[in-house]
């Protein structure tokens, strides 16, 4: 398994970023067929070989995404693109 953190900086405040950081995190669990489970400090994303930890503080959101061995040779590009597109624009 592979597992990356992604770090993004934000000027929001927690709630703020919370409320925006959802959108995103429903949309990356319908397109990798995950589940979303709300935590005190934001989600929990797993399906079948991955897992993914947000925690969104008051001034950035982090995400500790892990993936199966098949899943990080398929697909790891791709959702780093996703990523590093999506959260910024949904922060800003």
């Amino acid at each position: 398994m592979g597992v990356k953190t992604y770090r993004y900086p934000h000027k929001l405040g927690m709630e703020e970023a919370l409320k925006r950081a959802a959108p995103v995190a429903d949309s990356l669990a319908r397109k990798y067929m995950m589940k979303r489970e709300d935590t005190p400090e934001g989600f929990h994303l797993t399906g079948k070989g991955t897992d993914a930890k947000v925690v969104v503080a008051d001034d950035y959101v982090e995400l500790t995404v892990e993936l199966g061995f098949l899943i990080e040779k398929l697909a790891r590009d791709t959702l780093d693109r996703e990523l590093d597109y999506k959260v910024p624009k949904a922060l800003a």
